[in-house]
């Protein structure tokens, strides 16, 4: 476990170092920007519904191609893994499919904000350039839109379950912190890519790239145990963020662990989160006069 204090000291001797000067101002100019982005709930309502459809505008099925292409991923996993490939194996005593797909599901919603996350005050830079407009929204916009799909496939991975003969455990329940890990990371997160987007087009480009090496680096399609924590390889897996959320996921549903029966990975991950949530929201307040010049 000592690959996690390393950093952990690391990053809190950053922010020390960062508001060293100026903390109160920094720290109020921070929580004016979060209240700024509650008072404009309403318009982010209206942006989430026309984001979700304008995506499929003209196609036959609109919307409704949101939900049809990972079903019909998943289904395809389903039938490779039930009837062919490791068809009867189980991980944990389930069957592979549910443990599988309790850790895919999260993973495409990640990597779907990852990369729309970064792009999005391009893809709304008509608002930003034409009227007075808080462009901070845009990134919770693009958040809500994918959360929405994503609760549809929260509800496939329970039917999956009771067709499989599993209901439902009071572990269960912790997939709503785990759901709150990555909504607070992915908006720190695409509030940082999407302000320097802006002066640098080639940042979605760069995190789609990223978004596939994570997608074979963190355990979706297999397990950590596999690679032994003592290993180079093993540290570096063990650091990347998403590997808690997945994990979390993943052990939710099979009802093996609690959330708080893993203490040092919880600091560690909620450390990187707020650090990388305060810098984003910090460095898009200050980027953001400059988008209008820009776009």
């Amino acid at each position: 476990m000592i690959y996690y204090i390393t950093p952990i000291i690391f990053i809190f001797f950053v922010i020390i170092f960062i508001l060293r000067k100026k903390i109160v101002k920094n720290i109020k100019d921070f929580f004016y920007f979060l209240l700024s982005i509650y008072e404009t709930r309403y318009t982010i309502y209206q942006l989430t519904t026309k984001d979700l459809t304008k995506r499929y505008l003209g196609s036959f099925l609109g919307v409704v191609w949101a939900f049809i292409q990972p079903l019909v991923y998943i289904l395809v996993m389903w039938f490779v893994f039930s009837f062919g490939f490791r068809s009867g194996q189980t991980v944990n005593e389930y069957p592979f499919i549910l443990w599988l797909i309790s850790a895919m599901i999260p993973w495409f919603f990640i990597s779907e904000i990852l990369v729309q996350g970064s792009r999005s005050i391009l893809d709304y830079s008509y608002l930003i350039k034409k009227i007075v407009f808080r462009s901070s929204i845009i990134p919770v916009v693009k958040i809500l839109t994918g959360l929405i799909i994503h609760l549809f496939f929260l509800v496939i991975i329970i039917l999956f379950f009771f067709i499989h003969g599993y209901f439902p455990i009071l572990k269960w329940i912790q997939v709503l912190y785990y759901l709150l890990c990555s909504l607070v990371f992915l908006l720190g997160f695409s509030w940082l890519t999407s302000s320097v987007t802006v002066f640098i087009k080639d940042v979605p480009q760069f995190v789609n790239v990223i978004n596939q090496i994570l997608f074979w680096f963190t355990p979706i399609f297999w397990p950590i145990e596999k690679v032994q924590s003592t290993t180079t390889l093993g540290i570096i897996i063990r650091l990347n963020p998403f590997l808690y959320i997945i994990q979390g996921y993943r052990e939710s549903f099979l009802g093996t662990y609690w959330f708080w029966q893993h203490p040092l990975q919880t600091l560690y991950f909620w450390i990187i989160t707020i650090f990388l949530f305060i810098s984003g929201a910090l460095i898009f307040r200050k980027l953001k006069p400059h988008f209008p010049d820009v776009l």
